[in-house]
């Protein structure tokens, strides 16, 4: 038996998802490919946190425990030409990783429980995200201008309180290898109000743990064009960055979380309406204020969020009506471009390539995580 899990695209909610935003997030049809061998095993983090997580809660000698010190995944896919091109691999690697050692006893193919694998996944991936903390210092961002603590801040603090300086992201690229399609995921937090959602109103959410999980469509009349930016991204040197950035200065960059915010709720609701017209120009909206958004988190914060291809790009999309931005931490890694349906696919590629940017041809991926025969 193997076990497979797809990529993920973080479209909206980039930062301001630790504080309980919703995030917009897509699975994308890149897999990692999970199977069990025996012999040496390798020392990745993520599949030592599977382990991990499995002792603590099965015990040593169940039967997942034991096949998960037998789990070998190949995430070859998320990567181009030895680039890694920033599609969340270790979560698809944690995620694959977890349900086939959940399976280790069933002699057919079971049927998955996702919830329980959203469970185990999230706290294995958190747990080797912690492990990983001081690996990468955020001197190694290079920051636009000087960013220095404010008198009578404690950056301790802040990182507690708003969980940005954990050594961990906020649990979305789990959900959506485990989910697939298009969600809006988001943290509960006492003090953020939930998004409002045709899914959550007709009980299609997920709830669990601490998240809320909605399934929703991306529009029709809504072109995705991923594209490489040209250079690699450290999410978690950037989340730090930020962090120290807000301690600074805690009026802008909270203002340009709240504008992350506010876009990223327009858009997790335009993929919610059912009339595609208004759907496809509303996620239109809504990205174009994101991408604005995370320049202004960009300014205050002093870093270089948004690369200068993806800049150029954005300024080439709204020759088409559609618009550039970065996805997850930004830096680098994979931006997306949108245009119109209605608009030529070919002439966007050629305007992405003239900015310096890579097209690649990624789609939604609906099925999340998988288990299949081993062919061999």
């Amino acid at each position: 038996m193997i076990a497979t899990a797809p990529g993920k695209l973080i479209v909206s909610g980039e930062y301001a998802v630790l504080d309980g935003a919703p995030a917009l997030v897509i699975a994308v049809d890149r897999r990692v490919i999970a199977t069990r061998r025996r012999g040496p095993r390798g020392s990745s983090p993520f599949l030592i946190g599977v382990v991990n997580e499995l002792d603590k809660r099965l015990g040593r000698d169940h039967a997942a425990a034991r096949a998960a010190l037998e789990v070998v995944v190949d995430s070859t896919a998320f990567y181009a030409g030895g680039t890694k091109l920033g599609l969340g691999s270790s979560a698809a690697v944690t995620v694959a990783a977890t349900a086939l050692a959940l399976a280790a006893d069933h002699e057919a193919v079971p049927v998955i429980d996702r919830d329980l694998v959203l469970s185990i996944a999230t706290a294995a991936h958190a747990a080797a995200q912690t492990a990983q903390r001081g690996r990468r210092s955020t001197a190694e961002i290079k920051p636009i201008g000087e960013a220095k603590i404010g008198r009578g801040s404690d950056p301790e603090l802040v990182a507690v309180t708003s969980g940005w300086d954990r050594g961990r992201g906020s649990g979305a690229d789990i959900a959506a290898a485990i989910y697939g399609g298009v969600i809006a995921f988001q943290r509960t937090t006492p003090d953020r109000v939930a998004w409002p959602s045709d899914a959550a109103a007709h009980g299609k959410a997920i709830t669990i743990d601490d998240a809320t999980i909605d399934r929703l469509s991306w529009p029709a009349g809504v072109t995705l064009i991923p594209f490489y930016t040209g250079a690699p991204a450290d999410t978690r040197s950037l989340v730090a960055a930020v962090a120290t950035a807000r301690a600074s200065d805690r009026v802008a960059v909270d203002a340009a979380l709240l504008a992350i915010d506010k876009a990223s709720r327009a858009a997790c609701q335009a993929c919610a309406v059912r009339a595609p017209e208004i759907a496809s120009n509303a996620l239109l909206s809504a990205l174009a204020l994101g991408a604005h958004a995370l320049d202004q988190l960009a300014a205050a914060a002093h870093l270089p969020l948004v690369p200068s291809s993806v800049a150029a790009a954005r300024g080439a999309m709204t020759r088409l009506g559609g618009t550039a931005k970065t996805t997850g931490a930004g830096g680098g890694d994979i931006a997306i471009a949108v245009i119109p349906a209605t608009e030529d696919v070919t002439q966007a590629q050629r305007y992405l390539i003239e900015a310096g940017c890579q097209p690649l041809q990624l789609t939604v991926d609906q099925t999340g995580v998988d288990l299949q025969p081993d062919a061999q």
